[in-house]
């Protein structure tokens, strides 16, 4: 003998475990794009940080240009202006022995926005005409 259950109706809706899943599933998911928009804002500093140091020492080259028979000689006055830009900004430039003519112009700084901090150092190297 087979008995045969009959449903009155077919179930509707969603049930309280499909929808805790379904919670889960999107907190997570909502969690992950957190951490996305946390590293973004990280190395947009990082990079804004990278765009100053670059400024600078264009600054620092422009200002040689401009001195060509004393190329040094605002040397003070740019570390003085830069010297409160980014934390931990150190700024030199010297001249390249092998070189007559040739300048390096060293720009670090502290990165403090991640967990640990880093320090950072951009070198550009400059190549001045001799005075006549």
């Amino acid at each position: 003998m087979v008995i045969r259950l009959r449903r009155k109706g077919r179930a509707k809706g969603f049930t309280l475990l499909e929808v805790m899943v379904a919670l889960l599933i999107l907190s997570v998911g909502l969690l992950g794009l957190a951490g996305l928009q946390l590293h973004a804002l990280q190395y947009t500093h990082s990079s804004y940080q990278r765009t100053v140091v670059n400024i600078q020492a264009l600054d620092m080259a422009e200002r040689m240009w401009t001195h060509l028979a004393e190329p040094l000689a605002e040397v003070e006055a740019w570390q003085n202006l830069n010297k409160s830009s980014l934390p931990a900004w150190k700024g030199t430039v010297s001249a390249v022995a092998e070189q007559a003519g040739d300048y390096l112009i060293t720009i670090s700084w502290m990165d403090q926005r991640f967990v640990e901090s880093q320090s950072f150092s951009f070198s550009y190297r400059l190549r001045l005409p001799k005075p006549n």
